[in-house]
């Protein structure tokens, strides 16, 4: 476990490999089992005033937060059963015998059993862990944490409340707020009361508004003075800040997890967010001046944390390849990992969250500037193994159809046949500006290495539709 890293992965796995009692503070906002989709590309929203089509872009995601009940889930279930080492055991037999049959919220909380399992084993002693969530699983996850953790070192439930806009003909309250679980691991644990204090009048519904919204817990003047929060917090989202918002889906506020961070750790400790998205909890965490560990199985939230939120900031990212062995090595060992990978070594693209039956498209971005009459959907698609003649034929018959306006196909080496160089011809020219570019473009993952680009047309930023910065290039080192 190397600080101030982060990790590409399944937390599970990266956890696994790590020595026991080695965090102070666990945070995680994981999947709520939400059954929703949360996208990167907005299809309502318009690029340079052309309108986006929804079913074109509807599956390119941050991540997929719908479950379903599978085999694994069954053989999970079985494994769990057998261990009696295992934490969350009794909780998950329950839940097994409530869901006879399976369900999709049972595929979930399986797969979050085992993660707050191994989460117990590497936090410290005098550790914390808040766990992020909404009212859709709160109630089953708070039975697997008593189970892990101990009912009696539940300290508290705490709510996040927060403004927003409601759907029209609503028929309930408007749900605005968040569920954040707090425990501790042992007889002791870090509580710094003094500097998370608030004034006695800060705002909340008896103060005539929501003026705590405002306050700026870091504030030196807070730090002996007033009260200790309640357990309802009232700090706006981050899309309200235009400084702050990065358009992430799921993005948290600063001051949130800047609370967390400063109220149960201390300068040098190890801040750790197994779900670690856009990076919130990893900035707080340098801010206050504590370590950090931060894994995502998504390439792109990773890509976001080095190349927007810290871009100033040099620090490793474990897990990726970093010269063509070890991109070998993935490609044989996680192929779907150096498809995801590979995909976002081009800006602008996004990966297809569908690993099979995904009609040969493994990553998607728009063009900046859509031809007309053409919906300026680029594809691509990666081969980490040796490619064939029908597969680049297929992949240029999808630009040929219409269905894409480009597409990039990505090998590991240089790829230069008769046949490929036939299906460039076929798939014609594309005019940008003054500039022409090949409507099928091949590139490699040794190409990446040695730092030769795509010669792709311009691409929009896959979240807000502007035209990219050269410097969103993520780095190879």
């Amino acid at each position: 476990m190397k600080p101030n890293t982060l990790y590409y992965g399944d937390c599970l796995e990266v956890m696994r490999e790590w020595p026991d009692a080695c965090v102070d503070l666990i945070y995680l906002d994981p999947p709520f089992n939400s059954n929703a989709d949360y996208n990167i590309i907005y299809g309502r929203e318009k690029m340079n005033g052309g309108a986006v089509k929804r079913k074109d872009l509807a599956q390119i995601t941050a991540f997929t937060d719908t479950w379903e009940w599978d085999e694994k889930t069954a053989e999970r279930i079985d494994a769990i059963r057998k261990s009696h080492a295992h934490r969350a055991r009794a909780a998950v037999m329950a839940l097994d015998t409530f869901y006879r049959g399976g369900a999709g919220m049972l595929t979930y909380l399986v797969y979050m059993a085992d993660r707050i399992d191994e989460m117990h084993r590497i936090l410290k002693h005098s550790g914390s862990l808040y766990l992020h969530c909404d009212p859709t699983a709160s109630h089953y996850l708070k039975m697997i944490l008593d189970e892990v953790f101990g009912a009696k070192n539940f300290r508290n439930e705490i709510v996040w409340c927060y403004h927003g806009p409601g759907s029209p003909g609503m028929r309930q309250f408007n749900r605005k707020s968040d569920t954040i679980f707090w425990y501790n691991k042992g007889d002791v644990w870090t509580f710094n009361k003094d500097v998370v204090r608030l004034p006695h009048k800060d705002g909340g519904p008896h103060a005539g508004g929501f003026k705590g919204t405002d306050v700026k817990p870091t504030d030196p003047k807070y730090a002996k003075a007033g009260k200790v929060p309640e357990n309802w917090w009232i700090i706006r989202v981050a899309a309200r800040s235009k400084k702050e918002y990065l358009g992430y889906p799921t993005q948290k506020p600063l001051a949130l997890l800047d609370r967390i961070v400063k109220a149960s750790s201390n300068e040098g400790d190890v801040v750790l967010d197994p779900f670690c998205g856009c990076g919130t909890t990893i900035e707080a965490a340098m801010n206050l001046k504590r370590d950090f560990a931060g894994i995502d199985i998504s390439m792109y939230a990773l890509d976001v944390i080095q190349k927007e939120r810290l871009r100033d900031i040099k620090f490793s990212i474990d897990g990726v390849p970093t010269d063509m062995r070890s991109a070998k090595h993935m490609a044989k060992h996680q192929p779907f990992a150096l498809e995801r990978w590979a995909v976002h070594r081009i800006p602008g693209f996004v990966t297809n969250n569908k690993q099979t039956g995904d009609g040969g498209v493994d990553g998607w971005a728009g063009l900046l500037n859509p031809p007309p009459d053409e919906d300026g959907i680029c594809i691509a698609q990666v081969k980490g193994g040796k490619p064939t003649a029908d597969a680049i034929r297929a992949f240029a018959g999808k630009i040929n159809s219409g269905e894409a306006s480009a597409g990039v196909f990505i090998t590991m080496q240089p790829w230069d046949t008769p046949t490929v160089r036939q299906c460039v011809a076929e798939a014609g020219k594309l005019k940008q500006g003054a500039n022409t570019y090949n409507r099928l473009v091949m590139w490699s993952i040794a190409e990446y290495f040695s730092a030769v680009k795509p010669d792709l047309p311009p691409l929009a930023h896959p979240r807000t539709g502007r035209p990219l910065q050269e410097d969103l290039m993520v780095s190879r080192k």
